[in-house]
């Protein structure tokens, strides 16, 4: 199946490396106008040279902290006045905090939410509102498989990725009168820069170098591998399409089998 995104405006955050990156890498292949979102300026500029190079779909990008209120709907107007409307938000920035819960900050706690949760929040409220007129639109958020079963010593992690779950779920029973789809990719361990470091933070609590604690995450697996961020790109992709206007509400694991439900 050839996906077209052609003429189409999307928003992704986080889009500097990782999983954003590969999403917006993606979307934009697939004909997309892509604002690529994340604090770091050159990374975007990075991502943005590397569609311009491929010579497929359109990407600008936008340096913005998403923590700071009036970002969401500097964002979404940034879309808007360049490209024209907006078809899709990716809500794909997170943060993470390692500790155990004895030894957890409120400060850092709020941190993680600020981000994987009221940063998400704002951002759909603003896209939303774009949307609606137009009675068609994706939002897809990137949640965790650890939003279902819980992480030890990442609790703030994954009790944020768990309320993003019931967040998709609700705008998706607002908005399906009107042609939105509302959606959640809950992938397990990707094979990025900030899953390493995460790992490595923790192999620490457990008296384990990273490469070895990160050897025991993917014998847990049953593919015995980690996630590649294309997989999850290739899934945003296929939730932007029009194939995918009946799949709303969702919570779709990208996890090597690690949770089958």
């Amino acid at each position: 199946m050839d996906i077209s995104l052609e003429g189409k405006t999307v928003i992704v955050t986080g889009a500097g490396r990782g999983i954003g990156k590969e999403i917006a890498l993606m979307t934009a292949e697939a004909g997309a106008n892509v604002l690529l979102v994340a604090r770091s300026a050159p990374q975007l500029e990075d991502v943005a040279a590397q569609i311009k190079d491929r010579g497929n779909g359109r990407a600008l990008a936008h340096p913005a902290n998403i923590t700071e209120k009036p970002a969401a709907d500097e964002v979404v107007k940034r879309a808007v006045a360049e490209f024209g409307g907006l078809y899709a938000l990716v809500n794909n920035a997170g943060a993470n905090s390692i500790a155990n819960l004895v030894m957890s900050k409120e400060d850092d706690f709020r941190a993680v939410y600020e981000v994987n949760l009221f940063a998400v929040f704002r951002l759909t409220k603003a896209a939303v509102r774009q949307m609606i007129p137009a009675r068609s639109g994706r939002v897809i958020n990137i949640s965790s498989v650890a939003a279902k079963f819980g992480s030890a010593y990442n609790s703030a992690y994954s009790s944020s990725k768990a309320a993003v779950l019931g967040f998709t779920k609700s705008i998706a029973r607002e908005t399906a009168a009107v042609g939105i789809t509302s959606n959640a990719i809950c992938p397990w361990h990707v094979d990025t820069e900030l899953v390493r470091e995460a790992m490595a933070r923790r192999a620490k609590i457990f008296g384990k170098s990273a490469d070895e604690y990160l050897q025991g995450i993917i014998d847990e697996s049953p593919q015995k591998r980690l996630i590649d961020a294309r997989e999850i790109g290739a899934l945003s992709v296929f939730l932007m399409s029009p194939e995918a206007r009946g799949i709303t509400g969702q919570s779709l694991n990208v996890c090597g089998g690690m949770m089958m439900e």
